[in-house]
């Protein structure tokens, strides 16, 4: 696939077949992350990957976890979170995505969210959807304690054939122009 092709037509993906992805596939998307650039080339980078019923317990405790803040804040401050947990109950794979660097540099971070970048890119190249889940943040420690790690954790990653496609570039919406982004100093 093209380049300029898979940057203007992959999507986030949000509904998913009920359908297995061979490891093998994943361990493609997983490879693609670690060509990308990270902070004095710590590649700092770490893949937990779940399916099956180590998912489902994921997913148990994420839903618990969001049922008990919601009970604390109310549901109008749950904002996306219970629906970032649908998608991650029905999407066929699910990894989560740790920064193992022990330095603390911001950079660390930056290099973490490049590996996600290309394992979204490679998955749109093998025809399989993702969707970049922020939405852990709600219950993060929860999380972090149940997969035990002795990382950050820094995201999710919903992996799995789509069941829908969202349809031309952006679905309709426009991208901003690199004028109304960019400024060039001379």
């Amino acid at each position: 696939m093209d380049l300029d092709e898979a940057l203007r037509k992959r999507r986030s993906i949000r509904s998913y077949l009920h359908k297995e992805v061979p490891e093998k596939l994943v361990r493609q998307v997983l490879e693609a992350a670690t060509f990308a650039p990270s902070a004095k080339n710590g590649q700092q980078w770490r893949f937990t990957v779940l399916t099956g019923t180590a998912k489902k317990d994921l997913t148990n405790r994420f839903r618990h976890e969001l049922e008990v803040l919601c009970k604390k804040i109310g549901e109008e401050e749950m904002g996306s979170t219970f629906v970032s947990c649908s998608i991650m109950e029905e999407a066929p794979v699910v990894i989560m995505v740790w920064n193992a660097g022990d330095m603390g540099w911001e950079t660390e971070k930056y290099s973490v969210a490049a590996a996600i970048q290309n394992m979204l890119l490679k998955a749109h190249s093998l025809g399989l959807g993702t969707l970049w889940i922020g939405d852990i943040f709600a219950t993060i420690e929860a999380l972090e304690q149940h997969l035990n790690k002795p990382w950050k954790l820094i995201s999710a990653v919903a992996l799995g054939w789509p069941d829908y496609i969202p349809n031309g570039p952006w679905d309709g919406r426009p991208r901003k122009s690199v004028d109304e982004v960019a400024e060039f100093l001379c």
